[in-house]
């Protein structure tokens, strides 16, 4: 069965949702499911350069519970190509406001992620 793009487009927006969620209440399960898991976490903290295995990021989150201040998330923009798409989810995590950009892909009926990149500002 071939899927609209409309159909392609919410279903993008809620990995995406899925993705915050479950990356601010430390998932490991869940992440494990929705990224491929060579995945790579790229991006700098704290004027740190990070290049982290999907395992490592889901330890992080799995450590961090609690650590984020209250749950808030944005999608601030969101492009389907095909069988390719790209989102950017703003949202709270370490009580700074990150901007990551998540590479999907269509593989069959589902999406995943398969690369995460992020930006890093103060929370306001």
């Amino acid at each position: 069965m071939t899927r609209s793009n409309d159909e392609d487009l919410a279903a993008v927006i809620a990995l995406a949702r899925t993705y915050y969620r479950a990356m601010f209440d430390g998932d490991g399960a869940t992440l494990r499911q929705i990224f491929d898991a060579r995945a790579p976490v790229v991006g700098t903290f704290d004027g740190t350069f990070m290049w982290q295995s999907l395992e490592d990021f889901i330890t992080e989150t799995e450590e961090s519970i609690g650590k984020h201040g209250t749950a808030e998330s944005t999608i601030d923009s969101l492009q389907v190509i095909g069988d390719t798409a790209t989102v950017a989810v703003g949202g709270r995590y370490w009580e700074r406001w990150f901007v990551d950009q998540l590479a999907m892909v269509k593989t069959g009926d589902s999406w995943r992620i398969i690369a995460k990149t992020f930006h890093v500002t103060p929370a306001a």
